[in-house]
């Protein structure tokens, strides 16, 4: 099974954000495997034929300072609570903060007025999506991470990994060709009949049965240390709950 190529030396990281330019993330290493998903879940999120989603490790994405694409404030259209913000998501360092890459340990909510932007940062400059819950076609919940603002989807987050792994939308990518075309595509069996796929790759009508065959090399290897920290979150998600 042949994969695309994918550098792994000056082409990262790479940076990508949303519509408005109010979130902006580094991703620093290549995803373990590309998703073009066309389950009837992600069409109906997407408003498109399906999604393409680049899963990488959670910590492998960095939030970055705003970069707004025009000189109007930007304004948030609705409020949300501080839990409701990725408090987990490493932020890029800066003079201005002690440790803001450290996962949400120094955490300090902004306060929306006015309609102004409500963000949470751990500089005062660093914005982070909002986490909303969502179904999914395979019955797991999903938490879309989303520019506050414009409401770009940026990635998800699935209740078995946690924000441990993140499925990257891969059109948020400031250059999407960097890392590839899709190395799979899933839950076939509800593909819009004017989509041809034709790339030769696997494909199956729901989800794949095994990684083995369909994950990128590179990403089966680096995936056991992965699995490890997944379990250890497991373990203290359970702990928190009971």
């Amino acid at each position: 099974m042949s994969h695309p190529e994918v550098q792994t030396g000056p082409v990262f990281p790479l940076k990508g954000g949303c519509a408005c330019g109010n979130i902006r993330y580094s991703l620093k290493a290549a995803p373990f495997v590309i998703h073009c998903c066309h389950c009837k879940c992600c069409q109906r999120e997407t408003g498109t034929a399906y999604a393409l989603n680049a899963l990488v490790e959670g910590d492998d994405v960095t939030l970055l300072p705003s970069a707004p694409v025009n000189a109007s404030p930007l304004r948030a259209l609705a409020t949300f609570p501080p839990s409701a913000f990725d408090d987990w998501t490493p932020r890029q360092s800066g003079p201005d903060s002690d440790n803001n890459t450290t996962n949400g340990n120094s955490r300090a909510h902004g306060a929306a007025s006015d309609g102004e932007v409500q963000e949470e940062t751990t500089d005062g400059r660093i914005p982070a999506p909002v986490l909303l819950p969502v179904p999914a076609e395979s019955g797991e919940p999903q938490l879309i991470a989303r520019c506050p603002v414009c409401m770009t989807p940026v990635w998800s987050n699935y209740n078995g990994s946690g924000p441990l792994l993140k499925f990257l939308r891969v059109g948020t990518l400031d250059s999407p060709a960097s890392i590839g075309g899709p190395d799979v595509h899933i839950f076939v069996r509800s593909k819009q009949p004017s989509v041809d796929i034709s790339d030769g790759k696997p494909r199956f009508d729901g989800f794949y049965p095994q990684k083995e065959g369909v994950w990128r090399p590179e990403g089966l290897a680096r995936r056991e240390k992965l699995v490890a920290r997944i379990v250890e979150w497991r373990n203290k998600q359970a702990g928190v709950a009971r």
